[in-house]
C-alpha cells in the first residue's frame, strides 16, 4: 500500500513564498505573485516513480491585507516515457500570521486534482490541512509543522527543521538582496501496511495441548508513525525590486521505505529553480 504523506510541490511552494513574504506580511499590503518553477526530480519524501520524472509548475497567488491568501498551481511532468504534459493542479487557501523578527507561520487547506493516469506517487492525495511555524533568533531558526492528509485514509504528518538565513544587501535603501538559507529537515508520518507471519500452535482441549504443533499463517494491519525522510536544502535567493529568482540544490534521504508494498526511492540530489514577480 502506498502512503501519501505530502506532495512535493507543497514544499516547493513554501520555499518560494517564504522568500516573498518577508515584507508583505510585515506591512500587510495586498500582494499578487506569479512564479514558474522547475524541479529536476519529482519525489514524495524520497519516494518516486521509476521513471525519475521532472516537473514544471506555474504558480499564482494573492494575499489580502489581513493575511488571508489563496494560491493555485498547475503541474506538468516529463520523463523518458512521457513528453511534457499536464498531470494535475492544486488550490490552497490559508492565513499567514503577522510576521515579526521572532515568529512566522501559516495555516492552510489544500485541494489536489490529478488526472486518473497520473504517474506521480502522491496522486491519490485529495486534501491536506496543516500548520507551519518558524521560531527565529540570531543563531538558528527552528521550524515545526503538522498536517493531515486525506486520500482513501487519513494520515498524520509532522516536520522538524533548522535553518539559518544569511542576507547580503546589494543596495542600501532598495529592495535588492541576495540570501542563502541552508536548511535541514526531518519528515515524519503515519505508515499503513499489512504484516504476514507464521505461527506454530498446538491444538488444545480445555486449555491442554493435544497433538503435534500446527503452523498457521497470520495477517495483521499495522499503523505506525515513522521517520520518512531527511532532507538538506540550500536555497539561493535573489530579490531585485518586484523580481525574484531561486536556485535550490537539495539532497533527500528517504527512510523506512516499504519496498514490499511497491514503494521505490533512494538517496538523491536534485535542483529546484524558479523565477517570479510580485506586486
Amino acid at each position: 500500500m502506498k502512503k501519501h504523506i505530502q506532495l512535493l510541490f507543497v514544499f516547493l511552494l513554501s520555499i518560494i513564498f517564504a522568500t516573498q513574504a518577508q515584507d508583505s506580511t510585515d506591512t500587510r499590503k495586498p500582494v499578487f505573485a506569479a512564479n514558474i518553477s522547475h524541479q529536476s526530480y519529482v519525489h514524495f519524501l524520497g519516494r518516486s516513480d521509476s521513471l525519475s520524472s521532472n516537473a514544471t509548475l506555474p504558480i499564482i497567488s494573492y494575499q489580502l491585507k489581513n493575511g488571508l491568501y489563496a494560491q493555485g498551481a498547475a503541474i506538468f511532468i516529463a520523463n523518458s516515457a512521457t513528453p511534457f504534459q499536464y498531470t494535475g493542479s492544486s488550490v490552497e487557501m490559508g492565513y499567514r500570521f503577522p510576521q515579526s523578527d521572532k515568529f512566522s507561520g501559516n495555516i492552510f487547506v489544500s485541494r489536489f486534482l490529478y488526472k486518473d493516469e497520473s504517474v506521480l506517487v502522491q496522486s491519490a492525495l485529495k486534501y491536506q490541512t496543516g500548520i507551519n511555524t518558524s521560531f527565529q533568533n540570531k543563531i538558528i531558526n527552528v521550524n515545526l509543522g503538522a498536517d493531515l492528509k486525506f486520500s482513501n485514509k487519513t494520515d498524520v504528518g509532522a516536520t522538524v527543521g533548522i535553518d539559518h538565513l544569511f542576507i547580503i544587501k546589494l543596495a542600501e535603501g532598495k529592495p535588492r538582496a541576495f540570501a542563502i538559507n541552508p536548511t535541514l529537515t526531518a519528515y515524519g508520518g503515519t505508515q499503513r501496511f499489512t504484516e504476514t507471519y507464521q505461527q506454530k500452535q498446538s491444538p488444545t482441549v480445555g486449555g491442554i495441548p493435544v497433538g503435534p504443533p500446527q503452523t498457521t499463517t497470520q495477517t495483521k494491519n499495522v499503523n505506525t508513525f515513522s521517520i520518512l525522510a531527511y532532507e538538506y536544502t540550500m536555497p539561493l535567493v535573489l530579490v531585485v525590486g518586484k523580481f525574484n529568482a531561486v536556485l535550490s540544490p537539495s539532497y533527500v534521504m528517504p527512510q523506512n521505505i516499504l519496498a514490499a508494498n511497491g514503494e521505490y526511492g533512494r538517496n538523491r540530489f536534485y535542483v529546484t529553480a524558479s523565477v517570479g514577480v510580485r506586486f
